[in-house]
């Protein structure tokens, strides 16, 4: 019976509740255009529940560059073109700046992490701090941790290749660890990745558009976990501590060392030093900042790395740095075992700049040009967040005489820019060529992907930089030791790649890197006067021997 009484009053709420504010809503037409609503649910019916960012962009197609969704409580505005985005975004990001409110966000205690803050002098604090440590000019600090960790992950694909996909995670994991908390045990460095993991999927499973009524109706936050309608409350008190230990754990175990005279430099040691001043002394407000700078780097070692993507009512910040290179390195070999042209291209240029004594370092990345090509290329062709992370409106507005209402989410389609044949023709196309000259320099005229990829407006990825070089230092690295090719399937012929990625709020290409083969060929394309064996966990010691190019096997298995 308390159940039954339950499910119709909350029913009647949201039906009373709707009625109201449509009332509201159409008495400040006219909204931008958009497919039909009809009367109480809106688009309801009609919002996507698999791959959106094609929906949004048919919708953009048909109906112009700005599109309305009227969902209950939650006005939606689909942003299709990159002018828009630069007009609303950029131009007017004071107002474009805000995120929406998420309920499971604040009782999973997510509210000390700087993607998850609304657009106000907090957020600017936390953004500050994080920018000073991952800005441009800081990123060359961190190379010697990028280039050691190349090298590892190199090893550990040439040792154990059939664990590829988890070699490919713990390279941008074990990075942010080094950076941030300054840890080097790789025992240590695997425990947080999992901590981080395990904390993330609380995000991951609140992302299930309707997995919480929470969202929808803030009061059902109170309900204890033991009565009917207290589901919310049950989770949280499952993920909260996990959460709590995320945040805390790591920072705690840097304070102890530094006050034991045993700390390593780190951007948590610099952060300490540096609040503590003269008297050696942080307020509460310091420590607060700069666990959540910390821990916001560290949850970016997982897959999803806290990006709060939109398929009904939860949306957020994200700090892209690494689930983007994650991700990115998978479709990154995806394409190289689907279009092997390109891969040999980028292996020639190799061979021709760094030579085959060594492996690539960071003096040759300006010279590297057709492997920038190619990681931009990547970063186009299948965008990781292709909705974007979505914005909400702090402020009513108008734009070409079309009514935004405060409170909006705003969805930049960063799929549909990255697609748009006017900028990139034959888009669906991998070819890194279309953003070089023919005199083999990087065409400026071409629009840049990474200003799209990775975001608009003061919420853009301030961990653009770190991870723009982490992964070209490691793509060229990984060509320059392996053959990437497709897989052999159980009838002995090669595994048919398909493009296609998952329709998750982050793309990953479905097939099965995880079972990968990692071998040394007699028919590699390169000699290599050095051996990949001889790579230890603190640096890379060439060893004089003569090996070929491995042949990596993208794909399934022999």
């Amino acid at each position: 019976m308390p159940s039954t009484f339950v499910t119709i009053f909350v029913s009647f709420a949201i039906a009373s509740s709707t009625i109201i504010y449509k009332t509201w809503l159409t008495r400040r037409s006219p909204l931008p255009p958009g497919p039909p609503r009809k009367w109480l649910v809106g688009n309801m019916f009609d919002f996507p529940t698999s791959r959106p960012w094609l929906t949004f962009r048919d919708w953009c197609n048909e109906h112009g560059g700005l599109v309305f969704i009227d969902l209950p409580f939650k006005p939606i505005v689909v942003i299709g073109s990159v002018q828009v985005a630069r007009d609303l975004l950029d131009d007017r990001s004071r107002i474009y700046s805000d995120r929406p409110y998420s309920t499971m966000m604040e009782i999973l205690d997510w509210s000390w992490a700087f993607f998850t803050m609304p657009y106000n002098s907090e957020w600017r604090a936390n953004r500050k701090y994080f920018h000073d440590h991952f800005r441009r000019s800081a990123i060359p600090s961190y190379h010697s941790i990028l280039l050691q960790e190349t090298h590892v992950a190199l090893k550990r694909l040439l040792e154990a290749p059939n664990e590829s996909h988890q070699h490919l995670r713990n390279f941008p994991g074990s990075s942010i660890m080094r950076v941030v908390y300054g840890v080097r045990s790789a025992a240590q460095l695997r425990e947080y990745v999992d901590l981080a993991e395990h904390a993330v999927d609380s995000i991951r499973r609140t992302l299930i558009p309707g997995a919480f009524l929470a969202e929808l109706i803030s009061f059902l936050k109170y309900i204890p976990p033991w009565m009917p309608g207290g589901m919310a409350r049950a989770f949280a008190a499952q993920y909260r501590p996990v959460v709590q230990q995320l945040r805390d754990r790591p920072f705690d175990e840097v304070k102890q060392a530094m006050a034991e005279g045993k700390a390593t430099p780190s951007i948590v040691y610099s952060l300490i030093k540096d609040m503590q001043g003269e008297g050696g002394y942080m307020t509460k407000e310091q420590v607060q900042i700069a666990r959540g700078i910390a821990a916001t780097a560290y949850a970016a070692a997982s897959d999803t790395a806290c990006t709060f993507q939109v398929y009904y009512h939860k949306a957020g910040d994200y700090s892209h740095m690494h689930w983007q290179t994650t991700a990115t390195l998978l479709f990154f070999v995806l394409a190289m075992a689907m279009y092997p042209e390109a891969q040999r291209k980028a292996q020639e240029e190799l061979e021709r700049v760094v030579g085959p004594s060594r492996l690539p370092d960071f003096n040759d990345t300006k010279s590297l040009v057709y492997v920038h090509a190619l990681m931009l290329e990547t970063l186009r062709w299948r965008p990781i967040a292709p909705t974007g992370a979505p914005h909400a409106l702090s402020e009513d507005d108008v734009y070409k005489g079309y009514h935004i209402p405060k409170g909006s989410l705003i969805i930049a389609n960063s799929w549909a820019m990255l697609h748009d044949p006017v900028d990139y023709p034959e888009p669906d196309t991998f070819n890194p060529e279309r953003f070089m000259t023919k005199d083999g320099e990087i065409d400026t005229s071409v629009r840049d992907p990474t200003t799209i990829a990775f975001g608009f407006g003061r919420r853009a990825c301030a961990g653009k930089e770190f991870s723009l070089s982490s992964l070209k230092i490691f793509m060229a690295s990984m060509l320059h030791v392996y053959d990437i090719q497709p897989g052999v399937g159980e009838d002995g012929h090669p595994v048919v790649l398909s493009a296609e990625g998952s329709d998750e709020a982050i793309m990953y290409a479905l097939f099965d890197i995880s079972a990968s083969v990692f071998v040394i060929s007699d028919a590699g394309s390169g000699q290599l006067s050095y051996d990949i064996s001889s790579i230890h966990q603190a640096s890379f010691e060439s060893s004089g021997a003569s090996h070929p190019r491995h042949r990596a096997y993208g794909g399934l298995s022999e």
